[in-house]
């Protein structure tokens, strides 16, 4: 099923507040950023970063872990004939200071193709594959989670103003250590839609999705928090509306509202999701982006299944000199759990505060830069409580 963040669902559905951060932070490169990079070819980049968690094995008693991780990355673009290709991979590796058992490594790739046929015609199809740890209050030792995602569709064009996109995707998910593949999933879902752009491009459009998700280990030994005997496969169907609202030059306003039916045994009934987020740039030097979004999760997506989230956020951008570009921004995420015959309910919140985030650009090839993060999840449950600090330094080389 669609969510109103794609970034931030596949973080949530991890289930690890830390990959959560680091992917929030990587999708939350400035606006101001992005519209100065310059189409290219050829992309690395490497990274190092450092992490202190104040209660990594999640018990009543706190007991730090310190974790260095090391990413190298490249991305290629090319276009022939109106045709424009991708493709990407990234390795990243985790060394553990108390626990060297859990060092391990994880890679992330993928590959896309976006046409044109003729002037109304664009087809694309696309492959990606994703690997993260489980954090450890959901699993004790060492898990990793493959997201494996292929894209296909069409967007038809009516004319300068109107589209008729054809989507298509399936979802495969698995875990790596066999106590938690009851958890394992595959996800199909088409869709239909129709779209219009106005003449000051503000967009509005609408779809209609159908899918389906099916667990087929579902009958191994399950995580405490998932009901033992429920049917955790379900079929939906969701009705979604988005806009983009360009208020005015320096002003957008973007919103998507879904309608979902869910028919299954433990995943039955309705619900919905939204967001609304707001970009302005005051000046040509500074930009703003706040936002607001709500999920409903389905129950076996991670192994603690909150039932909702939602997540406050507000991000600032500074173009301090050409070269240089400095950010900073807080996140508030609050996760509802209710309750089963194994848990009672609770409310978890998650803050994140970017108090520094920062980017050199040396000259058109090369730039620097430099990510901080602090973390504090608190929950009425002792051993899920933690706070955490990550810094990260890298560099990006475009050719």
């Amino acid at each position: 099923m669609p969510q109103p963040l794609s970034g931030f669902s596949a973080a949530a559905r991890c289930g690890h507040p830390l990959l959560m951060v680091v992917m929030l932070l990587g999708m939350s490169l400035p606006v101001i950023a992005q519209q100065s990079e310059r189409p290219d070819r050829f992309r690395f980049n490497a990274d190092l970063g450092h992490t202190r968690d104040s209660n990594y094995d999640r018990l009543p008693d706190d007991d730090p872990e310190q974790i260095t991780t090391g990413t190298v990355g490249v991305r290629l673009n090319q276009t022939l004939s109106r045709q424009d290709f991708n493709a990407r991979a990234a390795v990243t590796r985790y060394r553990f200071d108390e626990r060297d058992e859990l060092d391990t490594s994880t890679w992330t790739g993928g590959l896309g193709w976006q046409g044109n046929i003729g002037s109304r015609l664009k087809p694309y199809l696309s492959w990606s594959q994703t690997e993260r740890l489980v954090d450890r209050a959901e699993f004790e030792e060492r898990d990793i989670l493959t997201d494996e995602t292929i894209r296909g569709g069409l967007v038809y064009s009516l004319g300068p103003h109107w589209n008729i996109p054809v989507r298509a995707q399936r979802l495969e998910q698995e875990h790596s250590n066999d106590s938690q593949t009851a958890l394992n999933y595959v996800d199909e879902q088409v869709s239909i839609g129709a779209s219009y752009t106005s003449d000051r491009n503000s967009t509005a459009g609408i779809n209609l999705i159908s899918g389906d998700r099916g667990y087929p280990n579902q009958d191994r030994t399950r995580p405490e928090d998932i009901p033992e005997r429920d049917d955790l496969d379900y079929d939906y169907v969701t009705v979604e509306l988005e806009t983009n609202w360009v208020v005015s030059p320096k002003t957008q306003l973007e919103g998507r509202l879904g309608f979902f039916e869910r028919d299954g045994e433990a995943n039955d009934g309705s619900g919905g999701y939204a967001l609304v987020e707001a970009r302005w740039k005051p000046t040509y030097k500074t930009g703003l982006t706040t936002g607001v979004q709500y999920t409903e999760p389905p129950i076996g997506e991670t192994s603690d299944s909150p039932s909702e989230i939602e997540r406050l956020y507000l991000d600032l951008d500074w173009q301090v000199t050409p070269k240089i570009l400095l950010s900073s921004g807080y996140s508030w995420a609050n996760s509802s759990f209710d309750g089963n015959a194994l848990r009672n309910s609770r409310t978890e919140e998650l803050q994140v505060v970017n108090p520094l985030i920062a980017r050199y650009q040396m000259n058109e090839a090369l730039a620097f830069y430099l990510r901080s993060t602090w973390v504090s999840r608190s929950s009425p449950l002792d051993e899920r409580e933690f706070d955490a600090t990550i810094v990260k330094v890298g560099l990006n080389l475009t050719l």
